[in-house]
């Protein structure tokens, strides 16, 4: 017993220098059994968690969240769509999409842009294109990076024969909705505040300089990677936990579960079927929208350290953790002095 409490406190101590060092007791416990395959229960990790980070657990357990009624009529009634910019000043975007009855995230990307509207349109499509269905309606704010989204999402809707008492999108950022609320504290503490607080520390340190694209390229080929395999894990872990019953909640349950299976809690899958084959569907795939570039650098960039490091570009062993990322980062900075992109 004293074994394996050891195993487990090593295991978050690990966890929390990898980056996930603000989750509560509960995502620690997914972490654990899922993804570290470290048996252990709630109650031990909660424990663990108050011997570790005593002030940590203080600090969440102080919060208080005011809650507004929210309601849908089933899975992909109303989806979410939106970016997150706080690690645009070291040269990383985020942009999620978040069922609004089920809260289960749709998708969850880590690039050099989230205003690049062809980069929207690409989540966007390959979406369609895994669930060959459309959302009823999506909820996305005004601005420019939307606009191939708005385009698409209006036309699949109003092909479909039968009619819909909804409008094909909504216009209004999604952080001011309490369903997404949730979400993004859980992001915050999971991921994002630790690499905020990291590129900082660089930064402070003379490592960064935010005004060199050397810098901002090296970035995103060191740390992307890191970051792009925590929000997978994330995106696993929110996914399969267990929205309790509350007073003002519409429906409790597993979130995964409440999206492929609405009809068991007494909703529909409210979204509308692909009226073209997915096929036709790569068309506006190919002419609407782009991928990442290869690992969201520039191909300059990559051209000369190619020329360096006489490894092809689509080769290249990437980091797998923050203390191989940082290395590389460093050795790659020492490598590139004085070279211009």
């Amino acid at each position: 017993m004293r074994q394996n409490f050891h195993t487990i406190l090593e295991t978050i101590l690990r966890l929390q220098r990898e980056g996930f060092i603000n989750v509560g007791y509960r995502i620690m416990w997914k972490l654990l059994n899922v993804h570290c395959g470290v048996p252990a229960s709630q109650r031990t990790v909660r424990l663990a968690l108050q011997t570790l980070t005593p002030e940590l657990v203080n600090a969440r357990a102080r919060r208080i969240l005011h809650r507004r009624v929210y309601t849908n009529r089933g899975s992909n009634d109303l989806i979410h769509i939106d970016g997150y910019d706080k690690l645009k000043p070291y040269g990383i975007a985020i942009h999620w999409a978040i069922d609004g009855f089920s809260r289960k995230i749709l998708w969850l990307k880590a690039g050099p842009s989230n205003n690049n509207p062809q980069y929207i349109a690409r989540f966007y499509l390959n979406f369609v294109k895994e669930t060959k269905r459309i959302p009823r309606c999506v909820r996305l704010d005004d601005g420019t990076e939307n606009g191939i989204v708005r385009d698409l999402q209006t036309a699949f809707v109003l092909s479909q024969q039968d009619s819909t008492d909804m409008p094909p999108f909504l216009r209004g950022r999604s952080t001011g909705n309490q369903r997404i609320e949730r979400f993004w504290g859980s992001l915050r503490q999971t991921v994002s505040e630790f690499w905020r607080n990291y590129f900082r520390e660089m930064r402070s340190s003379g490592e960064l300089d935010q005004l060199n694209p050397v810098d901002i390229q090296c970035i995103r080929l060191c740390f992307l990677p890191v970051i792009k395999y925590q929000l997978m894990v994330f995106q696993s872990t929110w996914n399969v936990h267990r929205i309790r019953a509350q007073r003002n909640c519409q429906v409790s349950g597993i979130l995964s579960v409440l999206y492929h299976q609405p009809q068991v809690y007494g909703y529909e899958d409210r979204s509308l079927p692909l009226s073209c084959n997915i096929g036709i569907l790569q068309e506006p795939i190919d002419e609407y929208s782009l991928e990442y570039p290869l690992y969201g650098c520039e191909n300059d960039f990559l051209d000369i350290l190619e020329e360096i490091t006489g490894v092809d570009k689509h080769a290249f062993t990437l980091p797998t953790n923050v203390r191989e990322a940082h290395e590389l980062y460093v050795s790659l900075k020492e490598c590139l002095n004085g070279y211009r992109i």
